[in-house]
């Protein structure tokens, strides 16, 4: 479910957005092309390069991101 939520995003104008983990740790999502999806994991990409592989289980939330101006 959470994984159609993140799909819906990318494709119906995207806009950044956080996921929140089960452990309280957020992984901010700054354009389409910093994440990859399969059903049963979830890579990030953040602004040093380094990679986050998540557990689809452990996103708790999905939030809009403030637009920076």
């Amino acid at each position: 479910m959470i994984i159609e939520q993140i799909r819906s995003r990318l494709h119906n104008g995207f806009h950044p957005f956080t996921l929140e983990l089960s452990n309280g740790k957020k992984i901010r999502v700054p354009h389409e092309d910093f994440i990859a999806l399969h059903p049963k994991v979830v890579v990030v990409i953040d602004p040093k390069g380094v990679s986050h592989t998540i557990n689809p289980l452990h996103i708790v939330s999905i939030d809009e991101t403030a637009r920076h101006r």
